[in-house]
């Protein structure tokens, strides 16, 4: 006898084991994770809590050094320390340098105290460092005096790029350079309205005495006096002379070369003539003019150039006078 037992339909579905699976283990765990990712947030919001914490700990921390270091008194300037100064008053320095700075050494801008000590006339260039807690050093490089001016009210001294410095005294020692006269100002503060223009006046000045040095160390030191008033005629004063003497504005050493080589005939005109001026600006000739009221000397006088030959001779010293 066969028995047959044949499965429901809905038993051999839940029987097959391709049959969707059991999902509600997933069901199961979804609390613990809500509780994990919750933690998790309540740990990044600790950690983000705390580092602001830090951070405004910090900037308190970092405020209140800042508020010590700019109210403190060790930080007040106690001492303005000047190097490298033998002509500058530095007390008079020192006086500015407080009167304009702040009295805490944090606060001080050294490019304006840096400005502000190069406006003295006898800087030439300055440091500023500061020591702290409360001391500044000033490396200062001086000018040195070079030149002698002339103006209304007196003689004054400058530096090589016509700096005026001071009035001229002794106590500065013997300065070995002709005076320099015909710039523009009759005093300092008028002088130095014109800065520009007597410095290049002073530099073509110095550049006339540096192309005789050149030529013979005597050359320079027979110079007495230089007319910068046009700078495309200099004028120099011989020492012990009264003739002024034109040497235009170049071949200086030159012109004045041929007035040297001719030094004796020169000796001889004066004895017949009262000499008021000798123009060396035309080559091969030099031109004696007379002093107002004097005798007339002939004007042009064609020595030839004394790199050339030899000195004239008297007939030609004594040629018709140039229209």
């Amino acid at each position: 006898m066969e028995i047959r037992i044949t499965k429901a339909p809905a038993e051999s579905e839940a029987a097959d084991p391709q049959a969707a699976p059991d999902t509600s283990r997933y069901l199961r765990r979804k609390p613990t994770q809500k509780v994990r990712k919750g933690a998790r947030r309540v740990a990044a919001l600790m950690r983000g809590l705390g580092k602001l914490v830090f951070l405004l700990g910090l900037g308190a921390f970092l405020l209140e050094i800042f508020n010590y270091a700019y109210t403190s008194e060790k930080f007040r300037v106690r001492a303005v320390r000047f190097v490298g100064c033998k002509r500058l008053d530095t007390a008079e320095l020192e006086w500015r340098i407080r009167a304009s700075a702040p009295s805490n050494i944090l606060m001080i801008d050294l490019g304006k105290l840096q400005a502000l000590a190069e406006s003295e006339p006898w800087v030439k260039a300055a440091e500023i460092r500061r020591v702290l807690p409360s001391d500044l050093v000033l490396y200062v490089r001086e000018r040195v005096p070079s030149v002698i001016l002339q103006m209304n009210n007196g003689l004054f001294i400058a530096d090589d790029e016509g700096v005026l410095l001071d009035r001229y005294d002794p106590k500065y020692g013997k300065l070995d350079a002709p005076v320099f006269r015909g710039l523009l100002g009759e005093k300092p503060e008028g002088y130095r309205l014109y800065q520009e223009e007597n410095s290049a006046r002073v530099g073509v000045g110095r550049k006339m005495l540096a192309e005789l040095e050149s030529g013979s160390p005597a050359f320079s030191r027979a110079v007495s006096e230089v007319d910068l008033s046009d700078r495309s005629n200099l004028r120099i004063l011989l020492v012990d002379d009264v003739a002024e003497i034109s040497l235009g504005d170049r071949d200086f050493l030159k012109r004045f070369r041929t007035l040297m080589s001719n030094v004796s005939q020169y000796q001889e005109v004066k004895t017949q003539y009262e000499i008021g001026s000798i123009d060396l600006r035309f080559d091969g000739q030099i031109i004696y003019r007379p002093r107002g009221g004097a005798k007339k000397p002939p004007e042009t006088s064609a020595f030839p150039d004394a790199e050339r030959a030899a000195p004239a001779s008297a007939a030609q010293r004594k040629a018709p006078a140039a229209n």
